[in-house]
């Protein structure tokens, strides 16, 4: 025979559930405490680190820029009774007219080591690198840098070697068949003939030109191009930064006031500051010539 049934209880009672409920609650306030901002804002730092990224970025692209005009453009006409600064460039001319000199095809630029006055007549350009000669007051050193070269004619190029026009027309060119170059440039009788559409080709003797890119295109210095490109077309190093107009100035160490951009006080340094779109960080470089 059966005994009666005992009350067997099953699950919480509702001052237990309740307990739970403040313990947990407890709990989880502690742990957002602690890790909350953790957890929601995880993704802030990489964000942030993308943003400085890309400001970095902008400002190697203006570097980039400005290291390839030294190496590129900064190839001028000589003239003659010119006051010229330290470290100013040229190639050489063959005449004293400063407009329609032309330019003698050595393949070298001359850096001025020694400030001073050009003379009256055009010196005997050395081509070896590194050798000097002296123009009235002025020294000159004989420059080749990094495989960049002026065009030459009736020269043997490899594929791979990159010039620029005697004339510089603010492109350069990457030798994409090998061979021996013209008698003349191809620039020399009109001035529209290397191509300046990116890619574009021309034929010079046996060898092909093949179009590599841009370069700040200077009549000038190329501190004051530089400057001209970051305020008219600052999109050329990148998006999502804005150039500090106050801030990007030509400047000076040897006296208390800064020259403007359009004055002629100290206009071989630059300052040049960039700020981030979307926070307060800036960044600022200097750039001068070299």
């Amino acid at each position: 025979m059966n005994g009666p049934m005992k009350n067997q209880r099953a699950g919480f009672t509702l001052l237990e559930f309740i307990v739970a409920l403040v313990v947990a609650a407890v709990i989880a306030a502690m742990v957002y405490t602690f890790f909350g901002s953790t957890l929601t804002q995880s993704s802030v730092p990489i964000f942030r680190l993308q943003k400085t990224t890309n400001l970095h970025q902008a400002m190697e692209n203006i570097a980039t820029d400005f290291n390839r005009l030294n190496h590129l453009n900064m190839r001028y006409k000589w003239r003659s009774g010119t006051a010229y600064r330290l470290n100013y460039i040229v190639v050489p001319s063959d005449s004293t007219d400063n407009i329609n000199s032309n330019i003698l095809s050595n393949g070298f630029y001359y850096k001025c080591t020694s400030a001073g006055t050009s003379g009256t007549t055009l010196p005997t350009w050395p081509t070896t690198p590194g050798a000097t000669v002296n123009d009235g007051s002025v020294t000159w050193t004989a420059m080749r840098e990094g495989g960049v070269e002026v065009w030459q004619a009736s020269h043997a190029y490899a594929v791979g070697d990159i010039v620029i026009p005697t004339l510089n027309n603010g492109h350069y060119y990457r030798c994409t068949t090998a061979g021996t170059s013209a008698a003349s440039e191809p620039d020399s009788a009109t001035l529209n003939k290397w191509p300046t559409p990116p890619g574009g080709t021309i034929t010079d003797g046996a060898v092909t030109w093949t179009e590599a890119g841009s370069i700040l295109d200077s009549n000038e210095g190329n501190i004051e191009n530089l400057y001209k490109y970051l305020t008219t077309q600052p999109v050329r190093y990148g998006t999502g930064y804005t150039v500090v107009a106050s801030d990007t100035k030509f400047i000076k160490f040897s006296g208390t006031s800064e020259a403007d951009a359009t004055g002629t006080d100290e206009k071989d340094l630059l300052k040049v500051t960039i700020k981030n779109n979307d926070s307060a960080e800036i960044l600022t470089g200097l750039f001068t010539i070299r």
